[in-house]
């Protein structure tokens, strides 16, 4: 009867207990342990490294190895900077495989490994690493403990950069002791692709230097200043302030981490007279030399009283631009109509998200032709009644530099494995012709002569003719009324004046000792251009500006 008993016991472990008792002999003689991938590197234009991974130690604990665990708890706090009860709960655990610290410096990776106590041992593991610190921080973005992308182009494009992680198997005796001999199951990780940007490391250098001077002069609430290749839509410069060491990233604010280039929108002000022109000028319903009497200076229209900064009588349509003429460009605007205006506005890519290919872009605010008032035609045509993002005012003002067409922002270039194999390329892509090339040049020479003799004279370049654009716009308080105290502060433009290199947009939020685009944003415009041309390489006009 023994013997049968004992039969059927071991026919039931044999067939109803057989899987179990496999896994729970494994589980007690091999410990699995993942190996992560390593991270791809994240490149500018020039192969110059962003964002990289260095190797680091890990401490984990084979908690039944670990005899004396008050001791070693007490030992081990001083160095990890852990709390030593947190550490000896740890140690405590009935299990084979603990985590103490990820992720630790070379110094204390050597002090763990001097005190040599049982069960205690180190891993490899990879950890982020941004060399240029808080250069392109919101653009970049960071990537967490794990290795797993947070913000900006590591979470954009974390599904190439992160990789396939592999593992290996630790063999133990009886009583938890690693056996050395034994060669478990490896599987080698399958490590990340690298994302080349179109950002240039100097150029960004260059934008951030100059937005952070007039950021800090003017005691301003943030700034921002894109630099773009008008012909293929390449970002050659993205900086937004206030910004954060990458390095660092637990310590930024909410308000410093977030990408003010995408996800704010601004009513533009007077650099959307720009776009008013040209498609007053491409429909042909205004010419260039055409008068306009700007009322000297207060003009009650649309029952409200329309106010210019300084009085003008008879101007030319492009003396009223290059002087930033509220009145003349309302006038000009109610000869084109309001289904055209709209119709332009939505052509130049305002409303909608420009698809850069970063997180947190938003499409602004253009409101439909049917919902505008009778207001809307004096107040759109020169930036209110809008909300654009600047990304979205340098793509338009890329179209104007370029001849006409509309081109979609780019941020990343290509997609590459370890040897430099393309694994994915992004090619410029033109979104539609905007305007005829006659007109974008008549608005190139327009905004040449605001630089010139209008009201952007400090953007004035050393070598090089420049057109430009100032935008000074009052910000809408709680209360729903234009503030008198805040304003954005814009400058856009582009150089060279016959073949443009660059287009620059400068938005300078909340400045404080002055508050005009052309003061505040234009010395930003003409210090990332002179650089810039300069870094490049770009030969000098014969005639840099009219005698």
């Amino acid at each position: 009867m023994l013997l049968t008993l004992i039969t059927f016991r071991i026919a039931y472990i044999h067939l109803a207990f057989h899987k179990k008792a496999v896994d729970l002999a494994q589980a007690q003689h091999s410990v699995r342990i993942e190996l992560e991938p390593t991270r791809g590197s994240i490149l500018d234009r020039n192969m110059r490294k962003l964002a990289l991974n260095l190797k680091v130690d890990s401490v984990y604990a084979v908690a039944r190895d670990v005899k004396k665990k008050k001791e070693a708890a007490r030992l081990l706090a001083p160095i990890l900077f852990k709390d030593e009860s947190f550490l000896y709960e740890r140690l405590s655990r009935d299990k084979l495989f603990v985590w103490l610290a990820r992720k630790i410096s070379p110094e204390k990776a050597a002090k763990v490994k001097a005190l040599n106590l049982a069960g205690i041992h180190l891993i490899d593991e990879t950890k982020r690493f941004y060399p240029a610190a808080g250069l392109a921080s919101q653009v970049i973005g960071f990537a967490g403990i794990d290795n797993t992308g947070l913000e900006g182009i590591e979470s954009y494009y974390d599904r190439y950069m992160h990789g396939k992680a592999g593992y290996k198997t630790i063999g133990r005796d009886a009583k938890g002791r690693e056996i050395h001999a034994f060669e478990g199951a490896y599987i080698p990780p399958v490590n990340g692709y690298n994302i080349v940007l179109t950002l240039d490391e100097v150029i960004q250098h260059i934008a951030e230097k100059a937005l952070r001077r007039a950021y800090d002069k003017h005691k301003a609430k943030a700034g921002v200043a894109l630099v773009m290749d008008p012909y293929t839509g390449d970002i050659l410069a993205l900086a937004v302030l206030p910004s954060f060491d990458l390095n660092h990233f637990n310590c930024a604010t909410d308000d410093a981490k977030r990408n003010r280039a995408l996800s704010d929108y601004y009513e533009p002000g007077s650099i959307f007279k720009i776009i008013t022109a040209s498609a007053c000028l491409d429909t042909d319903k205004v010419s260039i030399e055409d008068s306009f009497f700007c009322e000297n200076g207060a003009w009650y229209v649309a029952g409200h009283t329309l106010h210019d900064h300084r009085g003008h009588g008879d101007m030319t349509f492009k003396e009223v631009i290059e002087k930033s003429s509220n009145i003349g460009t309302v006038k000009a605007a109610m000869r084109l109509g309001e289904k055209d205006l709209y119709e332009y506005i939505k052509a130049y890519g305002f409303g909608v998200t420009t698809g850069i290919g970063l997180p947190g872009e938003i499409k602004g605010i253009v409101r439909p032709l049917n919902q505008w008032s009778k207001y809307s035609i004096t107040a759109i045509p020169i930036g209110q009644e809008v909300g654009v993002t600047p990304i979205q005012l340098i793509a338009s003002l890329s179209a104007i530099a370029n001849g006409g067409q509309l081109m979609k922002p780019r941020i990343v270039d290509s997609i590459i494995d370890s040897k430099g194999e393309i694994i994915k390329k992004y090619e410029p892509v033109i979104v539609r012709r905007v305007t005829s090339e006659q007109t974008s040049r008549q608005i190139r020479e327009i905004m040449k002569g605001v630089i010139e003799q209008g009201t952007g004279t400090r953007a004035r370049l050393d070598r090089f003719a420049a057109g430009g654009k100032t935008g000074t716009a009052q910000k809408v308080g709680p209360s729903g009324r234009y503030s008198h105290r805040d304003y954005i502060a814009s400058f856009v433009g582009f150089a060279p004046m016959e073949r443009p290199v660059v287009a620059v947009c400068v938005m300078v939020d909340t400045p404080r000792k002055g508050y005009f685009g052309g003061t505040v944003s234009g010395p930003v415009f003409k210090e990332i251009c002179d650089a810039t041309l300069r870094y490049l390489d770009v030969e000098q006009e014969a005639a840099v500006y009219e005698a």
